[in-house]
């Protein structure tokens, strides 16, 4: 069922209030108490659409890992412009939504979330990636996607020193060492 427009703004203002619960406190020291007062919000309205405050966290984690840019089409190799530019419009998404990234990424450092982002990454890119079936170049995909999500955590930390175009470059430049054989 589609959502209207008061629920979404509802689920936004909840949203909202707990990364910014989250950018002062971890998970476990938030109540849905804390959400409702930083959202002005009656516990009657968050139990409406929740049951408990990991559930709307997850909401937020797959709204991000849904809204991945994704460039559709042949694969291609990574000295391809193509590629180059779905790195930077990911690089972009990044930056756009750095307090998500912020808090999800680098705050509550989650090895849930970042191995669900490594797995959406490796399958939303797998096409535009070029991978093929054979085992090493998977391992390579692999350890180049996980790479990746390492440095850009860092890139983050950074305060995005780089803008998402260079960032790419570095990115396509390592990638494409650690899959030469």
């Amino acid at each position: 069922m589609a959502e209207n427009r008061r629920t979404k703004m509802t689920k936004k203002m909840m949203q909202d209030a707990l990364l910014e619960l989250l950018e002062q406190y971890p998970l476990d020291k938030i109540n849905v108490t804390d959400i409702c007062k930083k959202a002005d919000l009656n516990r009657s309205t968050f139990y409406a659409y929740y049951e408990e405050v990991g559930q709307l966290l997850l909401e937020i984690e797959n709204n991000v890992l849904n809204s991945l840019p994704v460039s559709p089409g042949t694969p291609v190799t990574s000295t391809d412009t193509k590629f180059w530019a779905t790195l930077e419009e990911f690089f972009g998404f990044v930056l756009e939504n750095e307090r998500l990234f912020r808090v999800l990424i680098v705050q509550r450092d989650s090895n849930s979330f970042n191995q669900r982002l490594i797995n959406s990454v490796m399958e939303k890119y797998k096409e535009v990636s070029g991978l093929k079936d054979s085992l090493p170049d998977r391992y390579a995909y692999i350890y180049c996607v996980n790479g990746v999500i390492g440095i850009l955590k860092e890139w983050i930390t950074a305060g995005f020193p780089i803008s998402p175009k260079e960032f790419a470059k570095i990115v396509l430049e390592m990638s494409t060492r650690a899959t030469v054989r």
